[in-house]
């Protein structure tokens, strides 16, 4: 084998493999690089940059600023963790650097950093910050670190793929086999050109930020209008207005705030819903630490301090309290009115079915839900699955249509896993458990 065709099979057995669905936005994501890979890198390099600020005196130590900035990332990691359970064991850590940067972040593991210059020069109300960061924040919930850090591996071995069938085609000892291995270059420049069309880049992420980020800080009691208001401070600030973003990595200011302000209504609806509860707020646990406090601690910003904590443990999260990013489907499973219409699924539904019992088992009740929807099959077993999620999550009557239609698919020919080919019904009797779940 040839190293021009061995370094094919490299770049695309690494794309083909690395493929994953995201559980909180149903997008399949580039995953070469894991998690946790990307959590144990963005630390190390957060611990490293905030000790290089710490040293030249830039990490801010005005106490009203950094307790204004931790009370705001807190009250969003609250919700945050109900999205991401598996958030709550994060090092969630915020500092604020002096820099006449107008920008914030959060990597991977919940390393935030706010600059100055954002502060400063945009002077943000509450909820303006808190959109700031509630996008910042989706970011390292939705793994947009791993993913770009995966894309970048997959970029890097495209390159050395191509350069060793140009370095084959250099050696090459005659015209023919130049000419052969000229046109094998090509072909796997065109290869590898075909698979990053496909995924997303990262104005692709920002956007799904900016989605979460808006619910995220609706949830935490904060304005959705303040979307709108921030990008227009960020429009005269930078002086962008306009609206094309083909060759930008990031949306337009102006469609960002067309997008926000088709999100206002479920948005608004949130926020109202929510603001009574932040009247009076008193943080139940501190997620968020920094490493100087207005108490006056002081450290080299690698030392967590947990500040203002009754609790030693996070407090835990039951399954009827995690929630899922808006979606009207997922509105509409909750209201109990959710139909599913693909009649022509049973394959991808088969695909899928071992995934379905996985998280059935072990009564991850959101994710199947998502996961039924995605597929949108029409079939018994949909349904039975959509009324046991509901019910998993204490939607009593949404659990009871639910069964109630699966049962009626069960007695059809088209629609019910006991005629079914490929799709079984496995231990579930439907004719008789969906009728007990609706007692």
């Amino acid at each position: 084998m040839n190293k021009a065709l061995l370094m094919v099979i490299v770049v695309f057995s690494a794309h083909l493999s690395g493929c994953a669905t995201n559980s909180m936005t149903g997008r399949s994501q580039l995953m070469i690089v894991s998690e946790s890979a990307a959590i144990n890198k963005s630390s190390s390099l957060y611990e490293s940059m905030i000790d290089a600020y710490d040293k030249k005196s830039k990490v801010s130590s005005d106490p009203v600023v950094n307790e204004r900035v931790q009370k705001i990332t807190n009250r969003l990691v609250e919700r945050a963790v109900l999205y991401k359970p598996d958030s709550q064991k994060w090092n969630w850590q915020v500092n604020v650097i002096e820099s006449e940067e107008v920008n914030a972040f959060c990597m991977a593991g919940g390393k935030m950093a706010v600059y100055t210059g954002l502060l400063d020069k945009l002077q943000p109300t509450d909820d303006e910050l808190a959109q700031v960061m509630g996008h910042e924040i989706s970011h390292a919930l939705a793994n947009h670190t791993a993913e770009k850090m995966s894309v970048d591996i997959l970029t890097k071995i495209a390159v050395a793929a191509v350069t060793v069938a140009v370095a084959a085609s250099d050696q090459s000892a005659n015209q023919s086999q130049r000419r052969q291995n000229m046109n094998t270059t090509q072909d796997l420049a065109i290869l590898a050109g075909a698979a990053f069309v496909t995924l997303p880049n990262s104005r692709g992420a920002e956007t799904e930020a900016d989605k979460l980020g808006i619910e995220l800080a609706a949830q935490a009691g904060y304005n959705p209008q303040s979307a709108i208001t921030l990008w227009e401070k960020m429009m005269a600030e930078t002086g962008n207005k306009s609206k094309g973003d083909f060759m930008s990595t990031h949306p337009s200011p102006p469609n960002r705030i067309e997008a926000f302000q088709a999100l206002q209504e479920p948005m608004q609806k949130i926020y109202k819903e929510r603001t009574p509860l932040y009247a009076d707020y008193k943080p139940t646990y501190q997620y968020v630490r920094t490493a100087k406090d207005s108490a006056g601690f002081s450290s080299s910003n690698v030392r967590v301090i947990t500040e203002g904590s009754a609790l030693v443990e996070a407090p835990v999260v039951d399954a009827t309290q995690l929630m899922a990013f808006y979606s009207p489907d997922y509105e509409s499973f909750k209201q109990g009115t959710l139909a599913l219409n693909c009649k022509n699924c049973s394959l991808k539904f088969y695909l899928n079915q071992s995934d379905f019992k996985k998280l059935y088992e072990k009564q991850d009740w959101r994710g199947l839900a998502q996961g039924i929807i995605k597929v949108g099959y029409e079939f018994d077993l949909s349904y039975y699955y959509l009324g046991a999620a509901a019910k998993g999550m204490g939607l009593v009557e949404p659990s009871k249509a639910y069964f109630k239609k699966a049962k009626e698919l069960s007695d059809t020919l088209d629609a019910s896993c006991t005629n079914a080919k490929m799709i079984k019904c496995g231990n579930i009797d439907i004719s008789v458990i969906a009728v007990e779940g609706q007692m």
